[in-house]
């Protein structure tokens, strides 16, 4: 699985350094905005504009969520709410997204890295040594999409209507697939390769844990999300690394 960008503020670490002209416009308030990540090694090479509007994305990700915990629906947010949560202007915005779809598209990319990273633990465990390792493993999967449950619901009921929606999350699937089938192959089952379908195995799995953090772990708390971890390491134990 691809490595996740190393500054990333939706994961819950510091905030990385926004676009240029994203500090242009904060200009006037350089008295009060000091940039956390100015201590960083100046990298070699100036960021794409590919990786400048992910990065302008991580700041409405930290925007946008709290609006929708507040019971704003995604559909209802005026643009000009929500540059105005991250402090830019119009032409900035619309300079890296075309409208809020796109804005929801970038958004979706970026926590589609925290999800790769969340889930990678889990792909380069190898066979896990009980079921406390294989829990330890799927933790911080559920823990992630715990914390972009409200942007992914607002991706996932876009994807009815909207193609390039629909797009992204069959790929973020497809990724989640891809990772889970290459470690499938790699498992052996009491010193045997894993007699299982490998892509058949990993897309049922993948569409399980798909639509069951979205019906099930989403909406409610710490506790109850703890025991369907646990009921999803018993399946997968159970599944993958059990000899039949």
């Amino acid at each position: 699985m691809a490595a996740p960008s190393p500054a990333r503020c939706s994961t819950g670490g510091s905030r990385p350094s926004p676009p240029a002209d994203v500090h242009a416009v904060r200009g006037a308030n350089t008295a009060t905005y000091a940039d956390p990540m100015a201590s960083r090694p100046v990298r070699p090479l100036q960021p794409t504009r590919d990786e400048r509007r992910l990065e302008l994305a991580r700041y409405f990700i930290d925007e946008v969520t709290p609006l929708l915990a507040a019971g704003e629906a995604y559909s209802d947010l005026s643009v000009a709410r929500m540059i105005d949560a991250v402090g830019i202007s119009r032409s900035t915005f619309y300079s890296y997204f075309t409208d809020k779809a796109a804005l929801l598209t970038a958004m979706g990319e970026d926590i589609t890295l925290d999800l790769a990273a969340a889930g990678a633990r889990w792909f380069e465990l190898g066979v896990p040594a009980d079921r406390a390792a294989l829990r330890e493993a799927l933790h911080p999967l559920f823990e992630t999409y715990r914390r972009h449950q409200l942007l992914l619901r607002a991706i996932t009921d876009a994807a009815s209507y909207d193609p390039g929606m629909r797009e992204l999350h069959a790929n973020l699937v497809e990724r989640a697939a891809t990772g889970l089938e290459a470690h499938v192959k790699q498992v052996e089952v009491g010193g045997r390769p894993n007699p299982l379908d490998p892509r058949r195995v990993s897309l049922w799995l993948v569409w399980m844990l798909e639509r069951g953090l979205y019906q099930l772990v989403g909406p409610v708390g710490d506790r109850e999300a703890g025991r369907h971890l646990d009921a999803v390491v018993e399946l997968v134990w159970r599944t993958l690394y059990v000899p039949a």
